[in-house]
C-alpha cells in the first residue's frame, strides 16, 4: 500500500511540476509572439497550480482531490492548444502533464482513504 502511494504522489508531482516548467519555459523562451506579455501569461496559468503546491508536497487528502478538478480545466487547454497550428508541441505537453497530474491526484486520494480506512477497521471495498 505504501509503495503505491508513493507511485501515485510521484505521479502527482511530475505532472504538477511539469505543467508549471512547461508554462515557464514555453511562455519565458520559446514562444516570442505573444499579444500579451509572457509574464502575465506564465501568472495566470501557473496561479491556480500554485495556489494547490503546499498542499500536495505536504500530501494532503483533500488537496489532491481539488487538484483533479484543475488538471481537468488543463487538460481542455492542452487539447486546444494542441489543435493550433503554432502550438501543437505545446498543446501535446499541457495534455500530457494535466493527465498525469489528474491520475496522480485521483490515485493518491483513493490510496490514501483505503489507508485511513484499513487503519480505523472498515473493510470496505474502494
Amino acid at each position: 500500500m505504501l509503495n503505491s502511494l508513493g507511485l501515485w504522489r510521484g505521479v502527482t508531482i511530475l505532472g504538477f511540476f511539469g505543467l508549471v516548467l512547461t508554462f515557464v519555459i514555453w511562455n519565458g523562451w520559446f514562444d516570442r509572439y505573444q499579444k500579451v506579455p509572457y509574464t502575465l501569461e506564465i501568472l495566470i496559468l501557473t496561479g491556480p497550480l500554485l495556489f494547490f503546491s503546499y498542499g500536495l508536497l505536504q500530501g494532503r487528502h483533500s488537496t489532491h482531490v481539488k487538484i483533479t478538478f484543475v488538471a481537468i480545466i488543463y487538460f481542455i487547454i492542452g487539447i486546444w492548444l494542441a489543435l493550433t497550428p503554432d502550438q501543437e508541441a505545446y498543446g501535446y505537453l499541457i495534455t500530457v502533464f494535466s493527465i498525469l497530474l489528474y491520475l496522480g491526484g485521483f490515485m493518491t486520494a483513493k490510496t490514501m482513504m483505503k489507508a485511513e480506512l484499513s487503519k480505523s477497521g472498515q473493510s470496505e471495498n474502494l
